[in-house]
């Protein structure tokens, strides 16, 4: 079985991964951390994007991806970790899980805004619509 936890730069992505975690150990899965940065494609339409906001959204990314590292290590776990740059989590999540042959996907619901939500929807529910497996919903 291979399972494909999607997380944020959130705190909230703790629970997420504990969830995954323990879920594939209990079933002796093969696990995969994808985490999508979309924060320099959301802000180009403010014009020509500087160097040092560029540099700003890869530490914050590098920043999340070294909690879930240590998370991992704290588990003593075999996780595979994957960073995507795309306009759109869920497209990327999705894509992702289509290409690679996931069984599973784990999300949390937490993240978007309720104006975010209301314009374009979160992230899990297109995830949910269009995933190309099962998805699990973690809610805190």
């Amino acid at each position: 079985m291979k399972i494909l936890v999607a997380l944020d730069q959130s705190e909230y992505s703790a629970l997420v991964l504990k969830k995954a975690l323990d879920l594939a150990a209990m079933e002796g899965a093969e696990l995969t951390a994808l985490t999508v940065s979309s924060a320099t494609f959301n802000n180009l339409y403010l014009g020509e994007v500087s160097g040092s906001f560029l540099e700003k959204v890869r530490t914050g990314v590098q920043e999340s991806v070294d909690r879930i590292k240590e998370q991992i290590k704290a588990a003593n776990a075999d996780v595979k970790i994957v960073v995507e740059e795309s306009p759109s989590a869920a497209d990327a999540i999705v894509n992702y899980a289509e290409k690679n042959g996931i069984d599973l996907i784990v999300i949390g619901n937490k993240g978007a805004g309720a104006v975010e939500r209301f314009l374009i929807g979160s992230v899990s529910s297109k995830v949910v619509t269009h995933a190309p497996c099962s998805v699990m919903v973690v809610k805190k």
